[in-house]
C-alpha cells in the first residue's frame, strides 16, 4: 500500500491537473493499491506541527505570483515530513499539484517504483533539469546516496519523490538538520529535500520529461508541447534568464512532438 501526499501551494488549473495525474494513477493501480492525501497549503496543514520557517520573503519576482518564497525549500520539506507523520503505509509518494506527466515520464516513474517496491533501492527523486547539460533527456539515473554514506548529492530533483517510509528520518531529526543552514540555503527545495533520508538509505535522482504547469489552461486540455513551452518560458523573466534558457528552447523547437 502506498500513501500519495500532495503538498505545496495549489497552483495552475486543477481540473486539467486532475486529468493529467489520473494517467499516472491508472498505471499505478496496476501494481499497487494507494491512498491520496491532500496536505496542501493552507487547509491541508490543519494537523501539522507549527512551521518554524519564513513563509514569505521579499523576493518581488515571487510576490507578483502570490507564491511563498522566503525559506520556501524548508517550508516544502516541513510540509512533507508532516505528511509522513500523519500517514502510515510502508511507501510514500510526494506530489505537487502543478505536475505535468508525459507518457514517457510515467513509464520511467512506474519502472523505478517497481524497483523500490522490490527493494533494489530505497528512494527516488524525479524531475527535469534544463540547465545542466541534460536538456531533453528521457531518463538519466544518477546516484544520490549510497547506503551508510552521509555524503548526499548537493541537489536532488523534487517534482515527485518516492520513498520507503523506513528510509526517512524522523520529523525532529530533519528539522534539526535544516536548522544548521543559513536562510539563503533554505530557499531551495533541491537542496533541502536531500536531508530527508536516513543514513542507511540508498537513493537515486531521475531526470525525465516531467514538466510544471506554469499557466492557467481554461480552453481545453493542452498538449505536452504547449505545457513544456510555457514551463520553459516561465524562467525567462529577464534577459539574463532568457539567454540561459536558449539551449532548452532550441531543443523545444527542434523536437518532433507527437
Amino acid at each position: 500500500m502506498i500513501d500519495i501526499v500532495y503538498t505545496g501551494d495549489i497552483r495552475s488549473t486543477q481540473e486539467v491537473a486532475r486529468q493529467n495525474h489520473q494517467m499516472f494513477f491508472d498505471e499505478l493501480s496496476k501494481i499497487s493499491t494507494y491512498e491520496v492525501h491532500q496536505f496542501t497549503f493552507s487547509n491541508g496543514e490543519k494537523d501539522f506541527l507549527p512551521c518554524p520557517y519564513d513563509r514569505g520573503g521579499k523576493d518581488e519576482y515571487w510576490i507578483n505570483e502570490r507564491l511563498r518564497r522566503g525559506q520556501g525549500g524548508a517550508v516544502q520539506v516541513w510540509q512533507f515530513i508532516n505528511a509522513v507523520r500523519l500517514t502510515k503505509h510502508p511507501f510514500i509518494i510526494r506530489m505537487r499539484t502543478d505536475l505535468w506527466f508525459t507518457k514517457k515520464s510515467i513509464e520511467i516513474i512506474i519502472k523505478e517504483l517497481k524497483n523500490i517496491l522490490n527493494n533494489e533501492y530505497d528512494a527516488g527523486f524525479f524531475g527535469s533539469n534544463w540547465l545542466e547539460g541534460v536538456i531533453g533527456t528521457e531518463h538519466e539515473k544518477i546516484i544520490v546516496k549510497n547506503k551508510n554514506n552521509l555524503n548526499v548529492a548537493a541537489r536532488v530533483e523534487d517534482f515527485l519523490i518516492i520513498s520507503k517510509r523506513e528510509s526517512l528520518k524522523p520529523y525532529n531529526d530533519t528539522i534539526k538538520d535544516m536548522n544548521t543552514f543559513k536562510s539563503n540555503k533554505l530557499r531551495s527545495g533541491n537542496k533541502m529535500f536531500r536531508l530527508i533520508l536516513n543514513k542507511e538509505a540508498e537513493a537515486y535522482k531521475h531526470l525525465c520529461q516531467i514538466y510544471l504547469m506554469r499557466t492557467t489552461y481554461n480552453k481545453g486540455y493542452p498538449t505536452d508541447k504547449q505545457v513544456c513551452y510555457d514551463y520553459l518560458m516561465s524562467y525567462c523573466k529577464s534577459e539574463h534568464e532568457a539567454d540561459k534558457m536558449k539551449p532548452a528552447l532550441d531543443w523545444w523547437r527542434n523536437k518532433e512532438w507527437k
